[in-house]
């Protein structure tokens, strides 16, 4: 948490000593100084709502004078409630609240509530206290009596500020809105003495007026708002996108805001001889003679033993505590923690020194107005052989692995007796990963079954706290909260069964180990099984710099980060014939970004080491193209691990072989589903996938009857139906398929209904229920393609023929249509001598040609020609090993010709698809088993 003004950007900051305070407020005329706004009559009753916003800040003395003159016009309910509540806050131990408008203007007559009486309220509370912040400050409210719609509501007030700690020193600052605010008139003016050392600035796109020379005082006038701002691209560093604020203040030069602040803290920075302190730093002194060992215990002394709490009260925003009271109360902010951290770092001998830093938009003070107003947080800055530290006691976790991390703050500014300039916050590369995973997958059973995992994830520094937090809390739902999100976030359908947390205190690091089971991870593309093993390829760079006026803008890169993964693969067939393409070794970078990989395919395992290291940085637009060609140049440095063309499939295992293989990702299924919440299914839905993909359909068939008692949807129905259609329940699966049609009814669902009746023997119960469908002319292939099937079913050959035929002069180039008349042709061997034809054509207008090498082979079977017909199902089960129908027809053709093997082919087609033996007896395609 970074509060070391508590001041924001968009308010006032005075500095000086204090002339006079109070805890009232104070109701007076407006301040001789102010040059008061007369309002426009033409934009009081039309035009923008915000009559007039007026600013004004007086520097003068050593204080620094607010004002503020809103004019706001009620037009609707919604800005009644909006404006009827007025608050103002200030800091009593700085300045005084002063109202000096407080009026209504209704149909030209001026209410005057300050003169009736009407005060506002001083609430004294802690806004930020939930946020560990107790600043002092005070709110003034009022509800505005008698506010309603269509009058006009003027408030104009003023805050005194000046600020313990700087002395005669002032600074202010002051919101520029830019176009599209609408506003009726608006402007901001600051003054101050001629002759005063006062310089101001705003950022580099605003044009600002020459000051004017009145009574004495100089007058910058703003008009605003100031013309729209530019787009920027969302990669542009943070000055280039900073809000526009007018600065104004009476440093000279960052050397001497330093020494103005310095003596503050350096007073603060004692410790008492003797004192507990001082003993806790002799315990460390004891522990070690390193330096860096020394430092890394006195930032774990310093983020431990004392809380994070912003003391803001008499004079705080700037002012530290000291060491003694720091350490006494067990509290402090940034600069009371940076105190004592600096403190004890010199008394074990380090060279150590406060810091200023800015934890937004650090990358443009350089271009700024020097002021304790650029900055919000304060770290320390420890010089070690040569080698600088930055060390935030405000932080966590900060230990000797990850002490030389630098935060992404770009700038420093040391406070010190001689001055210093601003400092550039060199980045380094990490030397601990803020992030590594380890996993393992037991892909033994096979390239196509479930794999056990285990996976963990290690995270260290701060970022680990949230472990460490978990682990102390011991909450098992927050244990389980974690594998469920694990198993949600997962593309490949993962069910946790345990999750462990753990913290070691002296590393700093906290590790996650989920264990599990997934589906396999090995994806099947035309005619290959293969696994993306890596992932440091994964990256792209393509800023966009066309438009002229970004030409000039860099590019700002994320970091600091650094990432470890190691992953292990343990592979079937003890991992023979399994090879590598792509790049199994690596080291490149492209802009701050440095990727390495490592691989090895050995001991019947593969193993990947891949590390992403990226740091805080900018690249210049003249070399973008450079790092573009990197990017592009590591994208394509993938890693595939390909299956050999040998390797065993599910369906080539016998039904014990397989349960056999699988029985340790059956019982984590289980553990799954017995761990899971009552109204959670997605266990009991993956097992019982899990057991249709071993073809254990009894199984699956109770899982999902669970589900759907509880939970059903269309494609729960819709699931059951084809296991019900595997077990040979055609009419149970015709009830599940008009269950799924009731929750989503689509005509897909309708042309499955219609198959499976005309197969389970109602033809006509299927007729009657297409010509029931509303059919689109975008639906009607499918509807033709489902009708003429049916048709054939019921003995209609002709008549099916016939309609495919009528359909393909509409549409004689459709791959649906011509796919459909080649099937049916040679399922019903009919139409024959012109089937190939259609065949043709359709695998000529297609990407997947699986099935309709299928549907050709099956024409080829029927005409006879058996040695095509197996060409064609060896080509469609070389792209699509699954397709059971194919492998049982190539193994009916290989019994038919004598041949052994066609009748291990059929067996291996019925224990995946138990279904086809009756299905092709429909077509006269009867083996002898």
């Amino acid at each position: 948490m970074y509060k070391f003004s508590g001041i924001s950007a968009f308010a006032l900051v005075a500095i000086s000593a204090p002339a006079y305070a109070g805890e009232e407020v104070q109701y007076e005329a407006t301040p001789d100084w102010v040059v008061e706004a007369t309002i426009d009559p033409a934009t009081i009753d039309s035009g923008p709502s915000d009559i007039l916003y007026d600013w004004q800040h007086r520097l003068d003395g050593g204080m620094v004078h607010e004002y503020g003159d809103r004019v706001v016009r009620i037009d609707n309910p919604t800005s009644l409630r909006d404006e009827g509540t007025l608050q103002y806050t200030w800091a009593p131990d700085k300045g005084d609240l002063f109202i000096h408008r407080f009026e209504i203007l209704r149909e030209g007559e001026i209410i005057d509530l300050a003169a009736q009486g009407v005060e506002f309220d001083i609430i004294r509370r802690e806004k930020g206290l939930e946020s560990r912040l107790l600043d002092g400050r005070l709110t003034a409210t009022v509800a505005v009596p008698g506010l309603q719609e269509g009058d006009v509501l003027r408030v104009a007030h003023s805050i005194t500020l000046s600020d313990q700690a700087l002395g005669e020193e002032v600074q202010a600052l002051q919101y520029l809105p830019s176009e599209p605010w609408r506003v009726g008139q608006a402007r901001a003016i600051m003054s101050w003495p001629v002759g005063s050392d006062i310089a101001f600035r705003a950022e580099a796109a605003v044009i600002l007026p020459d000051p004017v020379v009145r009574d004495g005082y100089n007058f910058l006038n703003v008009e605003l708002p100031l013309a729209e701002r530019d787009d920027m691209p969302g990669d542009a560093p943070s000055r280039f996108s900073r809000p526009y604020v007018l600065r104004a203040g009476s440093f000279e030069s960052w050397q001497e805001l330093s020494m103005v602040m310095e003596p503050h803290f350096t007073q603060a920075a004692t410790i008492v001889p003797g004192g507990k302190l001082s003993a806790e730093a002799a315990t460390i002194a004891a522990a070690t003679d390193d330096p860096l060992e020394r430092t890394a215990l006195a930032v774990r002394l310093v983020q431990d033993q004392v809380s994070y709490l912003l003391n803001g009260l008499d004079g705080g925003n700037y002012l530290p505590q000291t060491t003694e009271e720091t350490w006494e109360k067990r509290y402090g902010d940034c600069k009371a923690k940076s105190v004592l951290l600096m403190a004890v770092l010199r008394q074990l001998g380090v060279e150590a020194d406060v810091v200023l830093v800015a934890s937004e938009g650090g990358d443009a003070l350089p271009d700024l107005l020097p002021m304790p107003a650029n900055f919000d947080h304060m770290i320390v800055k420890a010089s070690i052989d040569g080698v600088d530290y930055w060390l935030d006691g405000t932080s966590t976790a900060t230990r000797l692995n990850n002490l030389a991390n630098v935060p992404p703050f770009h700038y420093a500014l040391t406070l010190s007796p001689e001055g210093a300039d601003l400092a550039k916050m060199e980045q380094r590369p990490r030397a601990f990963p803020d992030m590594s995973a380890d996993v393992v997958f037991d892909h033994t059973a096979g390239i196509d079954l479930p794999a056990l995992f285990s996976m963990a994830i290690s995270i260290s520094g701060a970022q680990g706290t949230g472990i460490q937090a978990a682990v102390d809390e011991g909450d098992p739902e927050v244990i389980k909260g974690i594998g469920e999100s694990f198993g949600e976030s997962s593309e490949l359908g993962a069910q946790v069964t345990s999750v462990s947390l753990s913290y070691d205190e002296e590393e700093a690091v906290g590790t996650i180990i989920v264990k599990g089971v997934s589906s396999s991870m090995f994806e099947f593309e035309r005619g290959e099984m293969t696994l993306d093993v890596a992932s440091a390829d994964d990256v792209s760079f393509a800023p966009n710099r066309v438009q002229r006026k970004w030409r000039g803008i860099p590019v700002a890169t994320d970091g600091s980060y650094r990432e470890h993964s190691n992953t292990r693969v343990l592979l079937p067939q003890n991992g023979q014939g399994f090879t590598f393409s792509g790049v199994e070794q690596f080291n490149d970078s492209f802009a701050t970004t440095r990727l390495l990989r490592n691989a090895n395919l050995l001991d019947g395992e593969i193993r990947v080491e891949e590390q992403t290291i990226r740091q805080l940085g900018e690249i210049a637009v003249g070399d973008l193209a450079v790092h573009r060609r990197a990017a592009l140049r590591i994208s394509k440095s993938d890693l595939t691990l390909n299956a050999p063309d040998d390797a065993v499939w599910r369906w080539d295992l016998s039904t014990a072989d397989l349960r056999k293989r699988t029985k340790a990702a059956q019982d984590a299924y289980t553990v799954a589903v017995e761990k899971a919440d009552e109204d959670d299914f997605s266990a009991l839905k993956s097992r019982a996938n899990f057991f249709r993909v071993v073809f254990d359909y009894d199984n699956a068939l109770r899982d999902l009857d669970q589900i759907i008692e509880e939970k059903p949807t269309a494609n729960l129905f819709l699931s059951r139906a084809n296991v019900l259609i595997a077990l040979d329940d055609l009419s149970g699966a015709i009830a599940n398929i008009q269950s799924a049609y009731e929750l989503s009814p689509t005509n897909d669902t309708a042309y499955f209904q219609a198959e499976i009746m005309a197969r389970n023997g109602d033809s006509d119960g299927a007729l009657e229920l297409l010509e029931l469908l509303p059919v689109s002319e975008d639906e009607r292939n499918g509807f033709v393609d489902a009708q003429s099937f049916v048709l054939g079913l019921a003995g209609d050959l002709d008549m099916g023929l016939a309609m495919l035929e009528e359909r393909l002069i509409e549409k004689p180039e459709s791959s649906i249509l011509l796919n459909a008349s080649c099937w049916y042709r040679g399922i019903f061997r009919t139409g024959l001598d012109d089937a190939m034809s259609h065949c043709n054509r359709a695998l000529e207008r297609t990407q997947y040609p699986a099935s309709l090498l299928d549907s050709r082979a099956m024409v080829h079977y029927a005409k006879g020609d058996y040695d095509a017909a197996l060409v064609d199902l060896e080509s469609a089960l070389k792209l699509a090993p699954g397709m059971s129908a194919s492998r049982y027809l190539r193994g009916v053709i290989l019994m038919e010709r004598g041949d052994k093997e066609g009748r291990k082919l059929v067996e291996s087609a019925l224990r995946q698809s138990p279904q086809l033996q009756r299905y092709y007896t429909n077509f006269g395609i009867n083996p002898d088993l």
